[in-house]
């Protein structure tokens, strides 16, 4: 083969197997590549123990009945069965079984595999794609052995195509259905009949709820279990006596406030930190952490309490010095268009003798302060299982310190962040 077509074969095996093309795809060439919507695939899984006086005829039983709801028997042994069964009759199988023989046991899990149906249908996009990229390389394809080479890799393309093609459906058809494990006990039992409940709600309770979850959830289904909250303010404070602080009658700082309620069920973890910066008649400092324990009340309350070690001052007018607060926190995320967050502080201070029993207000400690800030902003759902707010936040303070008042001002931006468990 002369030197020219061998670089031009080589080329194109090139931009075969890199998905390479020499020119870009037209509007009408995208369009028929498919756009895959990803949709939450749930897999579930119900194990369960079943009495019966005999367990092959069990067997043959459990297999009939799940034939007729449209599923089908995996596996079984003497004292083992496995079916899988449509989501939307596994109810219905469930009370069948009740009526083969006693079930002392069902437990039902669920797990997520949203993640692995999107891997895989974003490789069968790539691949159509790849595979309308090198139909156009074979437009310009002029020898034979060109061709050959384009057919090599198109052949290897449509068979992992169809492999992950069929990925996508396995996962797809798992998520349709309910995979059942059945322990057979052959003891002697009395088959009693399940009762008739008095009102039909009371049917949807229990373990065929959790295995067939309606499309939608309404709020009262959710329970609140987390919460973030933060906060980036720019404050001025306004001191009301200013000899006690050497004539300073206005500070000003920009500040950044977090809240953070971790996983809780029903207490959990609460904590945060607050850092701010600025100046007045001298250099305006303070860092504050705190850790406590937090819980959350209902789907829209959260109450937190806390301490840490922190400093503050104002150089040359408000001596340093080593605070510990005990916080009290409440944030209530009142309405769609409106939250609502309170906090106290009586704190201790170390390290400064002017600063001592500096409130006399103070239900203890040496300083008291307390503030409240309103983020006025839409609450966005981010999930069937969390909400944000972000927006506008206007806020006030009030501070005794070294025998006298200060009245602070806030203006910024929050952003709140809350996460959900479903509940029945």
């Amino acid at each position: 083969m002369p030197v020219a077509p061998r670089i031009r074969a080589s080329l194109l095996l090139a931009l075969a197997v890199f998905g390479g093309s020499p020119e870009p795809a037209r509007a009408d060439q995208q369009a028929a590549i498919p756009t895959l919507a990803v949709q939450p695939s749930l897999w579930r899984t119900s194990r369960v123990q079943l009495h019966v006086e005999r367990g092959l005829h069990a067997q043959l039983r459990i297999g009939e009945l799940a034939k007729s709801l449209g599923g089908q028997i995996a596996n079984s042994s003497e004292q083992y069965a496995s079916v899988e069964v449509p989501t939307a009759r596994y109810a219905a199988f469930i009370a069948a079984l009740r009526r083969l023989g006693k079930l002392s046991r069902e437990t039902v899990t669920t797990s997520d595999e949203s993640g692995r149906l999107s891997d895989a249908q974003s490789l069968v996009r790539s691949l159509l794609v790849a595979r309308e990229r090198r139909a156009r390389l074979g437009a310009i394809a002029r020898s034979v052995n060109e061709k050959l080479t384009l057919e090599g890799v198109n052949a290897r393309t449509a068979n992992a195509i169809v492999q992950a093609q069929r990925r996508v459906h396995d996962i797809e058809s798992r998520s349709e259905i309910v995979k059942v494990e059945i322990s057979l006990r052959t003891e002697g039992v009395e088959t009693i009949e399940p009762a008739t409940l008095p009102f039909g709600w009371l049917d949807e309770l229990g373990a065929a709820r959790l295995a067939n979850p309606p499309a939608e959830r309404s709020d009262r289904s959710l329970e609140l279990r987390a919460m973030n909250d933060f906060q980036l303010n720019l404050k001025t404070d306004y001191v009301h006596d200013a000899e006690p602080l050497g004539g300073t009658h206005f500070a000003t700082a920009l500040a950044f406030d977090m809240r953070v309620l971790g996983e809780a069920n029903p207490v959990g973890i609460f904590g945060g930190l607050d850092l701010g910066l600025g100046a007045s008649q001298g250099f305006v400092y303070n860092v504050q952490s705190l850790i406590g324990a937090g819980v959350p009340i209902g789907q829209r309350l959260v109450i937190g309490v806390s301490s840490g070690p922190g400093i503050d001052g104002i150089t040359t007018v408000v001596p340093f010095g080593l605070l510990f607060p005990v916080e009290l926190y409440v944030g209530w995320d009142m309405a769609e268009w409106m939250s609502v967050s309170v906090w106290a502080h009586n704190a201790w201070v170390v390290a400064s003798d002017a600063r001592q029993a500096g409130s006399p207000n103070t239900l203890f400690g040496d300083e008291l302060s307390a503030g409240l800030a309103l983020v006025l902003a839409a609450r966005d759902s981010g999930g069937t299982y969390s909400s944000r707010r972000n927006g506008w936040v206007v806020g006030a303070g009030y501070r005794e310190l070294m025998g006298t008042q200060m009245f602070e001002l806030r203006l910024g931006w929050a952003g709140i962040q809350s996460d959900f468990s479903g509940g029945y």
